[in-house]
């Protein structure tokens, strides 16, 4: 009986690593202008960056590339910002996956001027071609100083 117990506990042990759920690591890139700033993933616990307002010029960008293990298929890939008090302020979208999804700085910092704002928090997800949108994830807080 006890060879039975065994046999059978070997057998359906190696099958258990297989019925959790795998994750996949989400990736991505802020960029200034063409210069990576910063690299982040779905670990990563500090999202924050702080940009010299003063050093901004007009040609000014920021950028994000947005990446994982798994692609989603004929999807939109959009970023949207918000500032501290939850004001929308600009989105952007892509079709290409890791495409760099971009803003003008000086924009930002005129929205966050008439609206004293100092932080910026940059919202990414996917919406497949059926309209439904994946969960929306944080991925940067910008401060001006």
């Amino acid at each position: 009986m006890q060879r039975k117990i065994i046999i059978v506990l070997l057998l359906t042990i190696p099958f258990k690593g297989f019925s959790t759920k795998l994750d996949t690591l989400d990736y991505w890139h802020v960029y200034h202008n063409d210069k990576v700033i910063a690299k982040f993933n779905s670990v990563s616990k500090d999202l924050n960056i702080k940009i010299d307002k003063s050093k901004i010029k007009k040609s000014d960008t920021i950028s994000i590339r947005y990446g994982k293990d798994t692609r989603c298929s004929n999807c939109k890939y959009i970023l949207f910002v918000r500032d501290e008090k939850k004001r929308k302020l600009r989105i952007t979208e892509s079709n290409e996956f890791w495409s760099k999804l971009s803003f003008g700085l000086s924009d930002l910092t005129e929205s966050g001027r008439k609206n004293k704002s100092k932080r910026y928090d940059f919202y990414y997800w996917e919406r497949d071609s059926d309209g439904e949108n994946k969960p929306m994830k944080l991925v940067l807080q910008m401060t001006l100083e």
